[in-house]
């Protein structure tokens, strides 16, 4: 057996996972059920052999040790995602097919304003929440709308690789962490040098990563990240203390928009919805970063003060999916900050 005949597999069952340890048969995840498939258990060994077939002796070397590695995996025209990790003693592994379309912007249902941000032709544009708020979904979202109205040089900087993307009138390259490049860090002086206009840095993990972004930013480029934050203002705070005091200068001169989102699940219980926070960079906003005026009870106040030009606090947007009837008075409760807001029910 190798590899590529269960990935193949994967692709003829529909399903979304593949579980593979030793001691149990490899085992698919088809419309949310674990599925094994017969007949026989995988040994140690012949899990072993298995990874062999696709994966670098390199890559296994670093698992055997005990460090998590990820790999991107292709069959036909599919991709997968490959964590392979140690689990009592031997090798393990879980690999995920990737969409093999994104979603567009329209299809997300998200505010009129995030198409009018992918028109911005440099800056900064983060998109923060905690871990499975989809994130990553509304930022390549973001980027196809781009791809698909502007010819522009796109760069993505990822880890893992969640979507791949067709090159439509912009040309895209697609760089995943610890295959493509050593890091963030060398993944950005790279790009620096390649002629970029527009930048997607899967996360902002650290001070020079923020700093290069930034300076990225400024020299000319469109930037997209992430990072995890339930709040604009918690967003707000972590990036200036990635970057110091003596940058806040250059955040406020740089940043675009801060957009905090949560997934809903809908009151018709027909999957979830983003509920999102948006802050725009205007000249009001950009000078209180730089007087370092940055509470979430100010910058709360600013967005209220803007929703004209499309900003809106996660209470605005959460009553509005309420009055719309998408989400329900419970969800809506679970989520407010202030729920004296909430009509009575």
């Amino acid at each position: 057996m190798e590899l590529d005949s269960l990935l193949a597999q994967m692709t003829q069952r529909k399903a979304s996972d593949l579980h593979l340890a030793a001691g149990v048969p490899p085992i698919f995840r088809v419309d949310g059920a674990l599925v094994p498939a017969p007949p026989s258990n995988l040994t140690p060994e012949e899990l072993d052999a298995l990874l062999q077939t696709a994966l670098s002796e390199d890559k296994l070397a670093t698992a055997r040790l005990g460090r998590d590695i990820s790999v991107t995996l292709r069959h036909a025209d599919q991709t997968f995602r490959c964590q392979v990790f140690r689990e009592r003693g031997h090798l393990a592994a879980a690999i995920r097919v990737l969409p093999g379309r994104i979603p567009t912007l329209e299809e997300m249902h998200l505010p009129p304003i995030f198409e009018t941000l992918t028109h911005t032709l440099r800056g900064l544009i983060l998109v923060v929440g905690p871990t499975g708020s989809g994130k990553t979904t509304t930022v390549v979202s973001m980027l196809d709308e781009i791809n698909m109205t502007r010819s522009e040089r796109i760069y993505t900087l990822e880890d893992p690789l969640n979507y791949v993307f067709k090159t439509k009138l912009s040309l895209v390259t697609q760089r995943v962490i610890g295959e493509d490049v050593e890091s963030y860090e060398r993944g950005l002086l790279s790009i620096k040098d390649a002629d970029p206009d527009v930048v997607f840095i899967g996360e902002l993990r650290t001070p020079e990563v923020a700093r290069l972004a930034l300076e990225m930013a400024e020299a000319g480029a469109l930037v997209f990240s992430q990072m995890t934050a339930d709040t604009v203002a918690d967003a707000v705070a972590q990036l200036l203390e990635l970057l110091g005091e003596p940058r806040r200068q250059l955040l406020a001169r740089t940043l675009k928009a801060v957009i905090a989102q949560r997934l809903l699940v809908r009151a018709d219980r027909q999957g979830r919805l983003a509920a999102n926070e948006i802050l725009l960079n205007t000249p009001r906003i950009s000078q209180m970063i730089a007087d370092g005026q940055t509470q979430p009870e100010l910058l709360a106040l600013a967005m209220e003060a803007g929703q004209r030009l499309g900003m809106q606090t996660m209470d605005d947007a959460l009553l509005g999916f309420y009055a719309e009837g998408v989400i329900s008075r419970e969800t809506a409760e679970s989520h407010l900050t202030d729920t004296a807001r909430l009509p009575p029910g």
